[in-house]
């Protein structure tokens, strides 16, 4: 991630993803999102890492589909610490680490996890060569990649998504599904696959903006007031314009590093 990511999320951000998503969780879909790309996948004892783990809702959810541990790693001080007291307050300490990281090499030895997890983090990250280098590096051999990420499609940015990262007031970094298979094969991966979910997301998010014009309207305005609600209801209908158009493209990721 970027130096810029370590300060973009804000305590009304915080509370409003989690609102939509579920307590812990920044990123679409909550739970069942981790465990629909996890599908398939044995994580019988393994330690697993978890590169922008964010709250640490993610991480416990990949406890409960058998990993054996998670370290969980962040740039963002102020999620960190939030992450943390979940943590604890949860009794997880002893099978789950969240640590504060700086944007850059990974901290940790080469071959150290079974299983490289990521969701949606990793569309703040500018040099995606340098990261899966890194990811190879610090996986075991025959160690996995199984991520989701935020994708654009070909061709500048249009209008529409410029105004959805001005109302995001977040920092993207953003390739094409082509450049991200393209990276995984340059750092050595093998058994890529990538699956383009953009409908099935693109869904989900009209049905999230009518929940925040709806159910969680009340909320939202007790929460963060009549403009942070405002601005959260149009920064969703942005959201909903570039899925719409194609040019967000949400995807799920896997990968091997050889035996």
């Amino acid at each position: 991630m970027t130096d810029s990511a370590t300060e973009e999320y804000d305590g009304g951000m915080l509370t409003l993803l989690q609102m939509v998503w579920g307590e812990g969780f920044l990123s679409p879909g909550g739970p069942q999102a981790v465990r629909d790309i996890m599908s398939g996948i044995d994580l019988g004892s393994k330690h697993i890492l978890d590169i922008g783990c964010g709250l640490g809702g993610l991480d416990q959810v990949l406890l409960t589909l058998g990993a054996g541990r998670v370290t969980g790693i962040d740039v963002a001080p102020a999620i960190v610490e939030r992450g943390q007291e979940r943590i604890r307050r949860a009794g997880l300490n002893n099978r789950i680490e969240i640590k504060l990281v700086e944007p850059g090499p990974l901290p940790f030895p080469d071959a150290s996890f079974d299983l490289v997890f990521g969701k949606d983090a990793w569309l703040h990250i500018p040099d995606k060569v340098a990261h899966f280098s890194e990811v190879l590096r610090v996986l075991k051999p025959g160690g996995r990649i199984a991520a989701g990420d935020w994708m654009k499609s070909p061709g500048p940015y249009s209008r529409d998504m410029d105004y959805f990262f001005e109302m995001e007031g977040l920092t993207y970094h953003l390739v094409t599904l082509a450049e991200y298979d393209t990276f995984l094969h340059e750092a050595g991966f093998v058994d890529i696959r990538l699956e383009d979910i953009t409908e099935l997301y693109r869904v989900e998010a009209h049905g999230e903006l009518d929940r925040m014009k709806g159910e969680l309207a009340p909320m939202i305005a007790d929460e963060l007031g009549a403009e942070g609600y405002a601005h959260f209801v149009e920064d969703w209908r942005s959201l909903t314009v570039v899925l719409d158009k194609g040019e967000l493209r949400p995807a799920r990721i896997w990968a091997t590093k050889p035996a």
